[in-house]
């Protein structure tokens, strides 16, 4: 894949800026006419060199994520794992992996309180020989941090990264202090319906579409959909059950190529630093970033030669370290699935056969 020239890039600068900005949004904000911005805005598309996607709420919606990592014997329990992944209701994300562990790494977005029916499902892969080792990464109290790449980063020039690891673990923040939300946990469940639930199916596929290319689709699984409730519901669910909106680029299109989950434990001054410091100023690459008191775990993706900067660093402070390549290329992300919601008791559907006998069919 080529290199992009000063024009896209600051094309993609502000749509990174403005995620749901508008062709006439980002006529104003970058140089060329309509037409241009049109051509460039379309080439970009039809590449695949960006996506803009929903990151749920959380909180409002009642879900708590659980990240880990599962050893196995051999490639054979690798894919039995997958097969566990893909029937499971609440993966959102699976990927191969390499070093500390081999085996699967796994995400899951759960109802609040089910955390144990996970620990469950383990148990059991581990007892039928599926498992040899796993790592449930432990929850804290703070929300976890989703950064993004920042193309301002980026020089189309020299194919390179420029961004300063030492002056960035040497900066010092004022630690913050948790914020409760201001909405009830789960909230949203209140009022949610299963079409809501096709609605952000599709933010999370792709949201910069018009509202007519995501109806269809929805119409496409059965589910019919007026272009008024579609857009009166949008609005609601944009407001109370989106947390922000993520622009992903192709990575090999900017030398993201190496794909890494680390976990340490440190001392608890040190990790709140460093949570303070991804919150106001978080690094260039995207990346999954939480705490607890005494452990860290981040999930990371970044150009090769940076990770010797970060690692080094981390292990200075940190002990038991481990980091764990993700293949990306045997990796699969998963919306959230509508079937999950129980509308007339408003909640969601957390028995044991939901969450672990339908994992293991």
């Amino acid at each position: 894949m080529n290199g992009l020239t000063g024009a896209y890039l600051s094309l993609l600068m502000a749509i990174q800026e403005n995620p749901l900005s508008t062709v006439s949004d980002l006529v104003k904000r970058v140089e060329g006419s309509k037409p241009t911005i049109i051509k460039r805005l379309t080439f970009l598309r039809e590449n695949k060199y960006f996506n803009v996607k929903a990151l749920l709420n959380n909180h409002n919606l009642g879900f708590e994520p659980i990240d880990l990592l599962l050893d196995t014997k051999n490639l054979k329990a690798v894919e039995k794992l997958e097969k566990v992944a893909t029937n499971h209701p609440y993966t959102v994300y699976r990927s191969r992996c390499f070093g500390s562990h081999n085996g699967l790494f796994l995400q899951f977005r759960t109802p609040i309180g089910t955390r144990n029916l996970i620990e469950e499902l383990v148990k059991i892969l581990r007892d039928d020989g599926v498992v040899t080792n796993d790592l449930i990464f432990s929850m804290g109290d703070e929300p976890t941090i989703n950064s993004s790449m920042q193309l301002d980063c980026w020089d189309f020039k020299t194919m390179s990264w420029s961004f300063d690891w030492v002056k960035w673990f040497e900066t010092d923040y004022e630690i913050i202090r948790s914020q409760k939300p201001k909405e009830k946990l789960g909230s949203a469940l209140e009022w949610l319906t299963k079409n809501d639930m096709y609605i952000l199916q599709q933010l999370m596929i792709g949201a910069k579409r018009h509202n007519a290319d995501m109806i269809r689709s929805i119409e496409d699984l059965g589910i019919s959909i007026t272009p008024q409730t579609f857009g009166r519901r949008l609005k609601t669910l944009d407001e109370q059950c989106v947390e922000k909106y993520r622009v992903s680029f192709n990575p090999r299109a900017f030398d993201i190529i190496t794909n890494i989950v680390i976990r340490g434990e440190g001392k608890r001054k040190y990790l709140r630093k460093l949570y303070s410091r991804m919150n106001k100023d978080p690094i260039p690459f995207e990346s999954s970033f939480r705490v607890s008191d005494t452990e860290l775990y981040w999930f990371v993706r970044m150009p090769p030669s940076h990770l010797s900067s970060l690692l080094t660093n981390l292990h200075s402070n940190l002990e038991n370290m481990s980091v764990s390549i993700i293949d990306y290329s045997q990796s699969f992300l998963y919306s959230i699935w509508p079937e999950t919601l129980d509308e007339d008791n408003h909640t969601w559907r957390q028995d044991r056969a939901f969450m672990i006998d339908q994992a293991l069919k």
